[in-house]
């Protein structure tokens, strides 16, 4: 069978090759080799990404309790009780299943940006999606996602595949990983993480051009793409070696939120190099809540809280709490407004959280108006005051030290909420 020429960087990240976990496509040797690669300095500064997806109600994560129009908007079916909810001010409070977020803050680790969003909303899951994924209202019209971006504007010399890795089946985290140069990780399960075999003949085709290194290519070509498949494969061992070593400070929860915020807190423990990480609950639409709204998300927010707080408790107990950034992701938020399923629909702006001790405690921006006239004529939804873009220049800029300008394509107004 005759040999095919070397495939260029391009076709490796656009024929479903982007996001990496090999195992069988460099000799072993090489990758024995690779495993002395970069390794975490001890003040290096991590970002992980916490996708909510299917559109996270902030009504009911961040309750305006001191608003009549809130009792007004939201019935028994929706509402969150004023004797319940765990005060943060006197206009606002958290979600009762909340208390360890209300622990943070009083610690000075949590910080909220309300009305978050971005100009003419798109109401698709799909389309809205991806918006946050790419960081560019075009959506999949980009050929690179944010964090890719992010990777290739603040390593652009480094061949590391852990740059960025993604824990779980959070849905769509390969196109935001996607760089031209970083192509990022997906880790399932760390005890067999790896790769063994292409998923179709076309992968296949394309891992195999990767051993004829004696065909002539573009200057570049053969040597970034046998660096990142050698350092893929290196990854994919230190990745299995350091999830398997590690022993947490507490006891995670067991579920799809506490099982990826463990495996990041050994990853991040053990030193390995990743910057970004991301991760979510696995699944679709988790947080679409069109219809029997409240018992759905008490207990997706009691997931989130349990497992949280057991990340930041473990992440202090190892002593790498300053480290660590984490921030929340959604593509869009809920209608004030209860609809007649006893749920809420897609709407535009919403909150947005972020964790650790790098942010500027506190709630940030001014709650969007809940008076009629202020709402958006599609389902009673808030305008936004806040660019999604504007949070995500803030967490590179301010806490990854790398340009939001260049990653994002433009420059964003900063956002006060991280130190």
């Amino acid at each position: 069978m005759p040999k095919i020429a070397v495939t260029t960087r391009r076709e490796w990240l656009t024929r479903g090759l982007g996001l990496v976990g090999i195992g069988g496509a460099v000799p072993r040797f090489l990758v024995r080799s690779a495993l002395g690669g970069p390794t975490a300095e001890p003040d290096q500064r991590v970002l992980v990404v916490l996708q909510l997806d299917g559109g996270n109600d902030a009504l009911s994560t961040l309750v305006p309790y001191g608003n009549p129009r809130y009792y007004e908007y939201r019935k028994e079916a929706t509402r969150i009780p004023e004797s319940e909810v765990i005060r943060v001010n006197e206009a606002l409070g958290f979600h009762p299943h909340l208390g360890g977020w209300k622990r943070l803050l009083d610690k000075g680790w949590l910080a909220a940006v309300q009305g978050i969003g971005y100009p003419n909303p798109n109401y698709s899951h799909f389309t809205a999606t991806d918006t946050w994924l790419m960081g560019d209202p075009r959506g999949r019209q980009v050929p690179f996602g944010w964090v890719g971006r992010a990777c290739d504007a603040g390593f652009p010399d480094s061949s590391d595949a852990k740059r960025a890795v993604a824990v779980g089946n959070s849905f769509g985290a390969g196109l935001a990983l996607r760089g031209e140069r970083h192509s990022g990780i997906l880790i399932n399960d760390p005890s067999t993480f790896g790769y063994g075999s292409a998923d179709n003949d076309r992968q296949l085709a394309t891992y195999g051009r990767l051993n004829d290194s004696g065909v002539a290519t573009r200057a570049g070509e053969l040597e970034w793409i046998t660096s990142t498949a050698i350092t893929a494969n290196a990854a994919s061992e230190e990745i299995r070696r350091v999830a398997m070593a590690y022993r947490p400070k507490v006891n995670y929860p067991d579920t799809a939120y506490g099982r990826h915020l463990r495996t990041i807190a050994g990853l991040i423990a053990g030193g390995l190099s990743s910057r970004i990480y991301w991760t979510g609950r696995d699944g679709r639409f988790e947080f679409d809540t069109h219809a029997n709204q409240k018992p759905k998300h008490d207990g997706l927010l009691k997931e989130l809280n349990d497992a949280l707080t057991a990340f930041w408790d473990d992440l202090d107990g190892h002593g790498q709490a300053n480290r660590v950034l984490l921030f929340t992701i959604s593509e869009f938020g809920r209608t004030s407004k209860e609809n007649g399923n006893k749920g809420t629909d897609h709407a535009a702006a919403s909150t947005q959280f972020l964790f650790g001790p790098g942010v500027k405690p506190g709630i940030h921006g001014t709650h969007p108006s809940l008076e009629p006239e202020d709402l958006l004529p599609i389902g009673s939804s808030f305008p936004h005051s806040v660019d999604f873009r504007s949070l995500y220049a803030t967490v590179l800029d301010k806490w990854l030290g790398i340009s939001g300008e260049r990653a994002l394509g433009q420059a964003w107004p900063l956002l006060d909420c991280v130190a």
